[in-house]
């Protein structure tokens, strides 16, 4: 099996993944984002002679795992024993060995907030995929304050793209994607971009990015939609990073030498586990970011682009779990975004909902509140540029007690056949039946495939819905009250809860 591909910068010798892959792990992307580049925009890599062993999977960035986010079991092999540290711009490359002509291709970015994941986190070498005639690339990118620290208005001009480095690497592996992907065998003219929950916003960050033109034609939006910071957002965001790290604004220049693991534990200080998850993220610089990814949809900035988009039906759930204050700053949370009309909207779903206890309504507002209004957001806006479907995943989570079925990322497995040992036949087909639909979307731009009703696209009038379950059903606007409820409304989402 050759297993030899020949990049712009220099040869790599893969290994066999799976029944008929072959995967090249740990490709450098980008130069090393350490010493004088820490902060900075991404650098070509440097060229190497001879062929690289691409065996195993490259350094993961500076993290802390929050692990009641993952969902259930993890693809083999992982890289859970990879190491941490600032040198980790890498890609993962699989692809079927055998192929009729150049392959469409999937760019996969990973979950956690912002703040812990890696591209092989969960889905590994992503085979599944593969073996339906994709080439699957996952990707690393820088996290937390090393990802998402604002910089230029204490260091001047030359760190603006601090503030969105994690954005800016995912830029350059879209733009390696597009020069090497061809030594793999994939076609660079089908490319599919996708993720979920951060991974879903960075597919939204990307559509909106002046930069990404030309680099990608579809995307997937996994328990994903709006979620970006403001420029002022994110200066108060360094000011708790400075004062934890005991260092005034005129001492700002000393954090370009704090250690990885010294900024790590700041971090860690500021918010731990799910408190953590949204407060580092993509902020509205007017330059990579000129406008909100709403925004730049509705004004065409992604036209021509097809989207499929979806969340689960319990996504709060999981960090209500995580941690049981999760769900009690819903008041407060609908207090800032509705003011007065906060105990109106809180009776809409209650109403929907009226065997449900007060915490179960608490969850349902504030999944809409992080995901399901933002996503409907994304589709309102691409709609009108480029076809567009919408799902919602209400299946059970095989091995999972009722309660926690639905949780946030509880696709996933589905999508990749992976934790599914637990599953019944009837669970295992919607598995086969929803990879089809994503694997018809990637070839071919439409998610038609069999196992699945017919899924029509979607529009403002109908919002025609795929509800994936055990009988999967096609509705017409499910839980129309509640979208209403928050027509109009905008609001820049943030932590949960307050900071110290």
């Amino acid at each position: 099996m050759e297993t030899i591909a020949h990049t712009r910068y220099g040869a790599l010798r893969g290994v066999a993944s799976g029944a008929g892959t072959v995967s090249w792990r740990g490709i450098r992307y980008a130069a090393p984002p350490t010493g004088e580049r820490r902060w900075r925009a991404p650098a070509r890599p440097e060229h190497w002679d001879g062929a690289i062993d691409a065996s195993s999977f490259g350094t993961r960035a500076p993290q802390v795992l929050t692990p009641e986010l993952v969902p259930p079991g993890g693809a083999e092999p992982s890289d859970a024993d990879t190491p941490f540290g600032e040198d980790c711009l890498f890609v993962n490359v699989t692809a079927p060995v055998k192929a009729e002509g150049p392959s469409p291709v999937l760019v996969w970015f990973h979950g956690g907030g912002y703040i812990w994941g890696s591209g092989a986190n969960y889905i590994g070498d992503g085979v599944a995929l593969a073996q339906d005639g994709i080439i699957v690339v996952t990707v690393n990118y820088r996290l937390g304050a090393l990802g998402f620290l604002r910089l230029d208005h204490l260091l001047g001009p030359q760190y603006a793209p601090a503030v969105n480095a994690g954005l800016l690497d995912q830029i350059a592996a879209l733009r390696w994607v597009r020069e090497n992907i061809a030594a793999f065998g994939g076609d660079p003219d089908r490319v599919t971009i996708a993720g979920v929950s951060a991974g879903g916003k960075s597919v939204a960050n990307l559509m909106a990015a002046p930069e990404t033109q030309g680099t990608f034609q579809r995307a997937i939006v996994q328990s994903g939609g709006d979620h970006v910071n403001t420029l002022e957002g994110a200066a108060e965001l360094t000011s708790t990073l400075l004062a934890v790290l005991g260092l005034d604004a005129e001492d700002a220049a000393q954090l370009l030498s704090v250690p990885a693991d010294v900024l790590l534990q700041a971090q860690q200080q500021i918010a731990t586990g799910v408190r953590a998850t949204w407060l580092w993220r993509p902020t509205v610089d007017g330059t990579v970011l000129p406008t909100t990814p709403t925004a730049a949809l509705a004004s065409g900035r992604a036209a021509g682009i097809s989207m499929m988009a979806g969340v689960t039906r319990n996504e709060a759930g999981s960090y209500d779990v995580a941690d049981p204050s999760a769900a009690d700053q819903t008041p407060r949370v609908l207090q800032e975004i509705f003011g007065i009309r906060g105990a109106a909207v809180h009776f809409i779903y209650q109403a929907s909902r009226p065997e449900a206890d007060q915490r179960t309504v608490h969850r349902a507002i504030m999944a809409d509140e992080r995901y399901g209004i933002p996503t409907i957001g994304l589709l309102d806006a691409q709609t009108s540029h480029g076809p567009c479907w919408r799902y919602r995943f209400d299946a059970p989570t095989p091995g999972a007690p009722q309660d926690k079925w639905g949780f946030h990322g509880a696709d996933v497995p589905y999508v990749w056949d992976i934790g599914l040992d637990h599953a019944d036949s009837e669970l295992r087909s919607l598995s086969a039946g929803m990879r089809a639909s994503w694997a018809a979307f990637i070839h071919g731009g439409k998610p038609d495939a069999p196992g699945l009703p017919y899924w029509p696209e979607y529009d403002t009038s109908e919002r025609t819905t795929m509800i994936l379950d055990r009988q999967s059903t096609v509705e017409t606007d499910p839980h129309s009250a509640e979208r209403q409820a928050w027509s109009g409304m905008q609001w820049t989402p943030g932590t949960w809860w307050d900071l110290p």
